[in-house]
């Protein structure tokens, strides 16, 4: 039940949901810095969003900025696109489900009736995924 009177706990269970995000990934890199070797495995993917504003948009890709490990490198507006960089985005299809659960969860909080709409068709992005490479 998405309604009105639940806006004040999505948005919560967001704040709540970031902030185990970026312990983890805060975790991940430090890890990684601190250990020999390295497990990143960088990649760039094109992911058409579900936001329909500017405020999503600019939210989103800037949440996404600020978690260690990511970095929104493009966007665009119509239709909302981001191009964002993983550091380990070996898979890229898993990395694209967490970007999609992230959008997902900040629009069930920014939005007071939670609707979002089905994750956007990702055909016609294996180009944009393989140009971006990993490295």
């Amino acid at each position: 039940m998405s309604t009105t009177l639940t806006w004040p706990f999505r948005a919560l269970s967001f704040v709540l949901y970031y902030i185990w995000e970026l312990t983890k990934s805060n975790i991940a890199v430090g890890w990684d810095i601190v250990t020999p070797g390295t497990r990143m495995s960088a990649g760039i993917v094109r992911l058409p969003l579900r936001c329909s504003t500017d405020l999503e948009i600019t939210m989103l890709a800037n949440l996404i900025s600020l978690t260690p490990g990511t970095l929104t490198l493009s966007v665009q507006n119509n239709p909302a696109v981001l191009y964002v960089h993983g550091m380990y985005a070996a898979d890229k299809d898993a990395f694209k489900a967490e970007l999609y659960e992230a959008e997902r969860r900040l629009l069930r909080a920014m939005r007071r009736d939670g609707e979002m709409g089905s994750t956007p068709s990702i055909a016609g992005t294996k180009k944009a995924n393989s140009a971006g490479g990993a490295s």
